[in-house]
């Protein structure tokens, strides 16, 4: 029978951790609310999940249509799934299986609708799931209700950079469940390595997360191998230093044992979606495997400009990054230094690989950076670093109490002292974060929505190429909108000439053809305009066209 030690202190871990997901609903509740729609790729997974149905808006010159209409792009209006159609647009593109459920949500959820919770609900429910694995790690690793709802709110709660992955209506949320449940996989793996035998449900539970997370993003399948790199060489290297034969230890049978395991899961990947096999070789992909065995000066200032985002992800711009990094590898090197001189073994070397996972990963994205700097493929790594960070962070705390007479002989002062540390580091949180603006993809600082919304009422007019698509999420606010080309036609003059009464009107155009604009307008309406500037959308700006 549970004695009431027992009772109270599963009353303690639940009642935290209800505590804990009240405020990751409200957090995510109240940015998810902030959310403004401007990354092009957030437009472009409503192209691949939903926009099979209709032409790109943009596509239909000197048409007057609604803000309505416009959603309909972004909407599901079919009855049917048509999960095939997403499968074979996404050749040369991404996997499926985030747009398979973007489309499934839409058609059974949000008919009709283009809303941005079609994507934050998908992002809602793996972050649920985020929240409860670090909850529960952390309390396997603290023993303490409290001191694990405390590190997981700040780690993933109040944090910066779980903010950016779960707002952004992309894989990222989905690819950081991957990546934790892939790395949670090994160290059961690792823990397993103690058994005369090894149970064969870790390796079920390692193939359903390999399926998983290889549908969900390439990047994924670089930190799977990565991760298998890690582990499998650590498991080889322990199997030598065994007195038994090589060949015969258990820690070669689960490298021989994970190896049938990928494979497995490969061959599962490509039977569901058989695209992957062209898809690496393409676009990204091939430039990113080409640079493999290029090096330059340019691949060194990557992997440096690694290590700065690391540091701001972690600091924001508070620190400089050398003092940054010093502090976040200080605090890892401290947290393995506590670890080995308690003897424990186990805990130590998992962490140790963690973190060797999570820095050769980023290595290795920095090292291959296809193109452009783009922080949110390392979301990921600098998450798992995050985590080991604040173990760490919990080890080394710890050690100063138990060090330092005054601390351990006073529990109330010790108490002081920790919730200033914590309230200290909320603070500097809160200060990363800036009200938003530290979130990269909630909204684009020089975009002022309020503005744009008071002018819903009258027409709207897009002025010449719009190959960007970060403004198409504006386009859902006029009741009337028409695109028109920069060749000053007469199917443009005469969409032009149907606004009524032509007093005013929002023009987002490129700086450089505004004059090209006026022109076409003067000329059109035998009247002058002027242009007033209202906000920049990006790479469009936005002016209040009025009669002089």
């Amino acid at each position: 029978m549970r004695n009431f030690t027992d009772d109270l202190k599963t009353r303690k871990v639940i009642l935290t951790g209800l505590i804990l997901l009240a405020a990751g609903l409200f957090s995510f509740f109240y940015w998810g609310n902030q959310k403004q729609v401007w990354f092009c790729d957030e437009i472009y997974t409503y192209e691949s999940a939903n926009g099979f149905e209709q032409a790109w808006p943009a596509s239909c010159l000197d048409e007057w249509m609604t803000g309505s209409d416009v959603e309909a792009f972004f909407a599901a209006d079919w009855d049917r799934l048509s999960l095939n159609d997403i499968t074979i647009r996404l050749y040369n593109d991404h996997v499926p299986l985030y747009f398979w459920l973007f489309r499934i949500v839409s058609v059974y959820f949000f008919h009709g609708s283009g809303s941005i919770w079609i994507g934050l609900s998908i992002n809602l429910v793996y972050y649920v799931i985020i929240l409860g694995v670090g909850y529960g790690l952390f309390l396997y690793l603290t023993k303490s209700p409290m001191l694990s709802g405390l590190v997981t709110f700040l780690t993933l709660v109040s944090n910066r950079l779980i903010l950016e992955q779960i707002t952004t209506l992309r894989m990222y949320a989905m690819l950081l469940l991957a990546e934790i449940l892939l790395l949670l996989a090994a160290l059961w793996i690792w823990r397993e390595t103690d058994r005369a035998k090894i149970r064969p449900g870790v390796f079920v539970y390692l193939f359903v997360v390999s399926v998983f997370g290889m549908l969900t993003h390439y990047d994924f399948w670089i930190f799977y191998a990565l991760t298998a790199s890690v582990f499998c060489m650590w498991f080889l290297i322990s199997a030598f230093r065994e007195k038994r034969r090589f060949w015969a230890t258990l820690k070669f049978k689960i490298v021989l044992i994970w190896l049938v395991n990928f494979v497995c899961s490969l061959l599962t990947t490509i039977f569901i979606f058989p695209y992957c096999r062209w898809n690496l070789n393409r676009g990204k992909g091939q430039l990113a495997l080409k640079s493999i065995f290029v090096f330059s000066a340019e691949k060194i200032e990557n992997i440096f400009w690694g290590f700065e985002r690391l540091a701001a992800s972690m600091f924001g711009e508070v620190f400089p990054v050398v003092i940054a990094l010093l502090m976040i590898f200080g605090c890892l090197a401290g947290g393995g230094v506590i670890l080995y001189k308690k003897k424990e073994a186990k805990k130590l070397t998992g962490f140790v690989l963690c973190v060797m996972v999570a820095q050769a990963y980023q290595l290795a994205v920095c090292f291959t950076l296809p193109d452009v700097r783009e922080e949110r493929y390392l979301w990921g790594s600098f998450t798992v670093m995050m985590l080991c960070l604040a173990w760490s962070v919990i080890l080394i705390f710890r050690e100063l109490i138990l060090k330092m007479k005054v601390l351990r002989a006073n529990k109330r002062f010790s108490c002081f002292v920790s919730a200033a540390f914590m309230i200290g580091i909320l603070v500097g949180e809160i200060i990363v974060i800036d009200g938003g603006y530290g979130i990269t993809y909630l909204f684009h600082p020089e975009k002022d929505v309020a503005i744009l919304k008071e002018y819903d009422k009258i027409p709207w007019i897009v002025y010449g190429p719009t190959v960007g698509v970060y403004s198409y999420y504006d386009w859902l606010i006029p009741e009337r909108i028409c695109f028109l080309s920069q060749d000053n036609t007469d199917e443009d003059v005469l969409a032009f000439c149907k606004i009524e009464e032509q007093e005013e009107f929002v023009l987002y155009i490129y700086e450089d053809l505004l004059s090209g604009a006026l022109e076409l307008f003067n000329e059109a309406s035998g009247e002058r305009f002027t242009a007033q500037y209202l906000t920049k959308s990006t790479n469009l700006s936005v002016y209040l066209i009025e009669k002089e």
